[in-house]
């Protein structure tokens, strides 16, 4: 089979950050150890270095929680190419797979090609390999694994689910909804994969999971634990916000509570304001995670998963 061209690159960009957030998982940094050793918080895509110490590079990576080892020396997952590969991929299939929602099933509405589909992330220097449903089950055993954010982390949330569903009898599975928190357990293991809706984590007013395409949007500052406590007590929290940031002017900052009768309202820069949301996050995490048992990833910036009008243009433009 002759592999077919990608007409865009914003397309492969969004497929790229989804595999990241795979890769990430598997081989990337302990945020939670970074916070430990340093005084200012950083966030860095780069995989970590173990720092200079008694013990070596290996007892290192055994020490990161979760961790199964570690990447081949000279290793660098986000270099590399698309590769055509019709034998090991898909990973898993749209019908197969019950808990993706209906806006999202593609092929259901109509979608005829399957080519998506095949294309794998190949880095230059090594190989990465092949998604283990089985080991990522006993990983997760006796565990509590957390999406937070918006609609794109939903979807990294369902695609988690749908790889691993197929290995779990339909008795020893569950999926439940709690306003914004969606939990799915695997009984058997005593483990739970949750998706909990907070696009800018702070509280908003965008916070109803289903109801939430406000254009006047406003944040209350100060406001993390209004979402947190819904996280407390998790293993793994993989956070994202940075689309719902993106209204184009200054952003509408709350000073007090939602439930003041006089609001006292100020405008701020995007950046000024997704820092401030940022060092929240940041903070929360410094308090409520324990770095020797708990691990902690966020994906920053990733691009609309909205139809694009480009792509009924000529794909030889591109």
């Amino acid at each position: 089979m002759k592999p077919p061209s990608l007409s865009s690159s914003s397309y492969h960009l969004f497929i790229l950050l989804a595999f990241i957030l795979f890769a990430i998982f598997l081989y990337g940094q302990n945020i939670g150890r970074y916070i430990s050793r340093q005084n200012h918080l950083n966030i860095n895509q780069n995989i970590q270095t173990p720092p200079r110490s008694s013990f070596t590079a290996e007892e290192y990576y055994k020490k990161l929680p979760f961790a199964i080892g570690k990447t081949e020396d000279g290793c660098d997952v986000f270099t590399g190419k698309w590769v055509w590969d019709p034998v090991n991929r898909p990973a898993y299939r749209e019908p197969e797979c019950p808990y993706i929602q209906p806006q999202l099933t593609c092929q259901e509405h109509g979608r005829l090609d399957r080519d998506y589909q095949f294309w794998r992330w190949q880095p230059y220097g090594c190989s990465i390999p092949r998604f283990d449903a089985s080991l990522m089950l006993e990983t997760l055993r006796n565990k509590r694994m957390m999406f937070v954010g918006d609609s794109l982390n939903r979807g990294q949330y369902v695609s988690m689910v749908c790889l691993l569903h197929s290995l779990i009898p339909d008795h020893a599975k569950s999926m439940e909804t709690f306003g914004s928190l969606t939990v799915f357990t695997a009984k058997d293991y005593n483990a739970s994969i949750e998706f909990y809706w907070a696009p800018f984590l702070l509280e908003s007013n965008s916070d109803d999971a289903v109801v939430h395409r406000i254009t006047d949007r406003v944040v209350r500052k100060g406001s993390i634990n209004k979402h947190g406590k819904h996280w407390e007590g998790a293993d793994i929290i993989v956070f994202n916000t940075y689309l719902w940031w993106m209204t184009g002017s200054d952003f509408k900052i709350l000073h007090g509570s939602f439930d003041d009768e006089v609001k006292e309202i100020v405008q701020v820069s995007t950046e000024d304001a997704y820092k401030m949301a940022i060092k929240s996050m940041m903070k929360w995490v410094e308090k409520n995670m324990d770095p020797e048992r708990t691990r902690v990833f966020f994906t920053g910036m990733s691009p609309s998963h909205f139809k694009l009008v480009f792509l009924s243009l000529n794909q030889h433009k591109y």
